[in-house]
């Protein structure tokens, strides 16, 4: 049994080991054949520290880990793994492309290193007339002709392979949170459907429901509810499942699966309602709440009462007096002894989950 499902998911996956000097991934780089999505080039956030300790690696031959790519049908690469040392040597080389300022590209200057203290200030090419510590040809050739080992998902592999791969490479890094990450996999899959969910999450009535403040917008903290909240409605959660990667496999899967234009209509509606039947502070619980309810928004509240409703989103919308309805199950909401049972201190976000999708989708239930 094991080794048929090894033996099938191996046809899914072909693999290439390649080295390639860093001359070649420059211009493959400058030629659009290599592609680093924007969403996966900010998160380079490596420190002048580390990029400098990388490029004396580079200098003195010290072995580099190999980066990760997958082979699109046109025969380009796409970067799934190696960001942060990838796009040091495109800075370093004044060939990374500056996301903020189009048509502009970032050069770093170094600082000296363990082995290296001549690299303080060293930069491959000069800012100015001025500049005194710019890397000599001899040693920009030898640059150039060091090699980078590349492992490539070949085409035809599956694509979903690509997902899976990027999320096991790049989740638990300390450069990126989860959802950054998971946002990176959702460009891959789809780009403009992945603009349309972060353009709803940064709305003024998604920001106003869910209570986003500026500092989770950096973090992406609003995409992550938006994508919580289309989860939740759209897929079912499996027991014994970690919670990210549910949310990984699940967003892919109603990307590439479900009827995108019905989707967006949902969360929607959903948020709308939400905000039109009981105001911006639908998802905190009101000041008569038991006292063991704290009173701020958390993921109880969105998955029970933002996911209950959407779920239940075609009956609710017949009802004469939707809105009354809707608010007159919010008022009770927290009323609920169950409710008062997801709220207990040091409950698993697994566990939750499993009661509070289901509690919401019958509470909000018309003919319930």
């Amino acid at each position: 049994m094991l080794k048929a499902e090894i033996d099938e998911a191996k046809r899914l996956v072909t693999t290439d080991t390649v080295q390639i000097t860093i001359g070649e991934i420059a211009s493959m780089y400058a030629s659009d054949e290599l592609d680093i999505i924007p969403e996966f080039q900010r998160l380079f956030r490596w420190s002048i520290e580390k990029k400098s300790s990388f490029i004396e690696s580079i200098l003195i031959g010290i072995p580099v880990p190999p980066a990760f790519a997958y082979e699109n049908a046109d025969g380009t690469w796409e970067l799934i793994d190696g960001l942060q040392r990838i796009s040091t040597i495109l800075e370093f080389m004044g060939l990374l492309r500056d996301l903020d300022n189009p048509g502009s590209f970032r050069q770093s200057t170094l600082m000296e290193t363990k082995y290296l203290k001549s690299l303080r200030d060293a930069r491959w090419s000069p800012f100015d007339l001025d500049a005194t510590n710019v890397l000599d040809k001899s040693l920009q050739l030898f640059f150039r002709r060091a090699r980078i080992d590349f492992q490539v998902l070949k085409h035809p592999s599956d694509p979903r392979t690509k997902f899976d791969l990027f999320q096991r490479l790049n989740r638990g890094g300390a450069y990126a949170n989860e959802q950054e990450v998971r946002s990176c996999s959702m460009v891959l899959a789809d780009r403009e459907f992945t603009k349309e969910i972060k353009n709803f999450a940064d709305s003024d009535i998604f920001r106003k429901v869910f209570k986003i403040t500026p500092e989770q917008s950096i973090n992406q903290k609003n995409v992550e509810y938006a994508v919580r909240l289309i989860v939740h409605t759209f897929r079912d959660f499996t027991s014994g499942t970690d919670v990210q990667e549910f949310l990984d496999k699940s967003i892919i899967s109603i990307m590439t699966e479900e009827n995108q234009a019905a989707v967006m209509e949902t969360i929607r509606w959903t948020v709308e309602t939400l905000s039109r039947a009981a105001g911006d502070g639908v998802l905190v619980p009101p000041a008569d709440a038991p006292e063991e309810i704290a009173n701020r928004f958390s993921l109880r509240a969105l998955e029970a009462i933002a996911s209950g409703l959407a779920r239940n989103r075609e009956a609710v919308s017949r009802l004469p007096d939707q809105d009354a309805f809707v608010r007159e199950r919010i008022s009770g909401f927290w009323q609920q002894e169950s409710v008062l049972q997801m709220s207990a201190s040091g409950l698993r976000g697994t566990t939750r989950i499993q009661r509070t999708v289901l509690f919401g989708e019958s509470w909000f239930k018309p003919d319930a």
